[in-house]
């Protein structure tokens, strides 16, 4: 089993069960992510370029580890002094004569999300090693293996939603009523689809660009060239984008058709930006790219997606649970309330949204901030910005690819789309999506090998 459909069947595995959302499903995730990362550190080593995100990564690692720490509740009292007070209400067992205690009002929440956070750290850092010129051709049309029957699922689900998970499965929080596919949340489908796009567009650019020097093409014989293997693949792959959007708009989450738009328009920049690929060309297909939003629309209805739109409710709603997250934030501005507990913090603070609890803060940076305060904030933006340097200096090496430059760049869009999506949602706290994050962002820094072959579309899955 090549690494490409290993990563596949991971990220499938985890789909499949919900998002990997309970304990027998984000446990060997989680286990298995490690392995990789490990495997791929062991094998490969951690890269010169790498190391100071390396170091950022575990800061953060570290400052989550700090919320676990006990410590005596004197020195809690001066440091964080709305902790003890909530404790008091929060913990039957506190409320007694306690003189240690750890930071997280909930350290057995936050135990998790640390453990996540060392997994993922390691899985990232360790899977770009492992990630060859073969793998990285291959992994967009692994992952369209999944996309396909997940959409059609999705779609079929969404129109026929008896409020169960493959028509026997009642979620444990309910809410089985907003669910698409093995989603409990739309939204979450719209996170998954929205990172896996970014892969498959990447991969149709670089596809169209190297299509565009086949002999076929270059002397003037397109019919002879729809014929071949390559052309036959670049269409398969539209074919996988267009059934992508088409389910992001059934989904009706107005976050990932947002964050799609704005992928599309990145894509956009860069191909009438790109030599290679040439201004007249990169404008057809980025009107193609319109004309799969356009597709989308029509299949869903336009009378219903800008219905839809209009309807305010949910925003909100979102608008008070940032209100109510912002006291969090201003009762515990250094060190958070822990990681993985805002749903505790809000049995207390949540003060809007009556009839409903707001387990999320649907921001997850402000839900960072509340959780973490500056002590995991500050880390977690520096790591951040290092990622993102250390991606755009690797697309920058990759210039000189085809394939190999646009599937590391639709990485990165997906990325940058799900990070939209962030603003409004909570999409990577899902543990599979999580790992496809984790996964882009290791397709955006493999390595470039001189001289590797840039493309062989007669063998490549599309």
């Amino acid at each position: 089993m090549n690494m490409a459909t290993l990563l596949a069947v991971l990220v499938a595995l985890g789909t499949i069960a919900f998002g990997a959302v309970y304990p027998w499903g984000f446990v060997p995730l989680l286990g298995a992510a490690t392995a990789i990362g490990v495997a791929g550190l062991y094998r490969a080593g951690l890269r010169p370029a790498h190391r100071t995100l390396a170091f950022a990564l575990f800061a953060v690692c570290a400052a989550g580890t700090l919320q676990l720490v006990p410590l005596p509740s004197g020195v809690v009292s001066r440091i964080s002094p709305a902790t003890l007070p909530l404790l008091r209400s929060f913990d039957l067992v506190f409320a007694g004569d306690q003189t240690w205690t750890p930071l997280s009002i909930r350290p057995q929440s936050t135990a998790v999300a640390v453990v996540a956070l060392i997994a993922l750290s390691l899985y990232l850092l360790g899977l770009p090693g492992l990630i060859g010129p073969r793998a990285l051709r291959t992994l967009p049309g692994a992952l369209a293996v999944i996309a396909v029957p997940l959409a059609l699922y999705g779609i079929y689900t969404r129109e026929h939603n008896n409020g169960l998970i493959y028509g026997f499965w009642q979620p444990l929080d309910g809410g089985g009523g907003n669910m698409f596919g093995p989603f409990i949340n739309r939204n979450h489908f719209g996170g998954w689809m929205l990172m896996t796009l970014g892969l498959l567009i990447g991969s149709f650019f670089g596809r169209l660009e190297r299509a565009l020097r086949e002999p076929g093409h270059r002397q003037g014989r397109p019919l002879a060239w729809l014929s071949s293997s390559a052309a036959n693949a670049l269409l398969v792959t539209g074919g996988v984008i267009i059934l992508g959007v088409v389910a992001i708009f059934w989904a009706l989450s107005r976050s990932s058709i947002i964050s799609l738009a704005a992928a599309v328009m990145l894509f956009a920049w860069l191909a009438t930006r790109r030599r290679r690929l040439g201004a007249t060309r990169g404008g057809l297909a980025v009107v193609s790219l319109g004309a799969a939003l356009v597709a989308g629309v029509a299949w869903r209805g336009p009378d219903r997606v800008v219905a839809w739109f209009q309807d305010d409710r949910n925003l909100l709603g979102r608008v008070d649970a940032w209100r109510d997250a912002w006291e969090v934030i201003q009762a515990f501005p250094l060190f958070g309330t822990g990681l993985n507990t805002f749903g505790d913090a809000m049995l207390f603070y949540q003060k809007r949204n009556a009839g409903f609890h707001m387990a999320q803060a649907h921001n997850d940076y402000v839900q960072l901030a509340a959780e973490g305060g500056l002590l995991i904030v500050v880390p977690a933006v520096i790591a951040a910005a290092l990622l993102a340097r250390a991606m755009m200096q690797n697309l920058r090496a990759a210039r000189p690819e085809s394939r190999g430059y646009w599937i590391r760049t639709g990485a990165a869009i997906g990325m940058a789309a799900v990070a939209v999506q962030e603003a409004v949602e909570f999409s990577l706290q899902i543990p599979v999506n999580a790992l496809l994050f984790a996964t882009l962002a290791a397709v955006a820094l493999a390595p470039i090998t001189p001289h590797a072959p840039d493309s062989r579309d007669t063998i490549d899955a599309p």
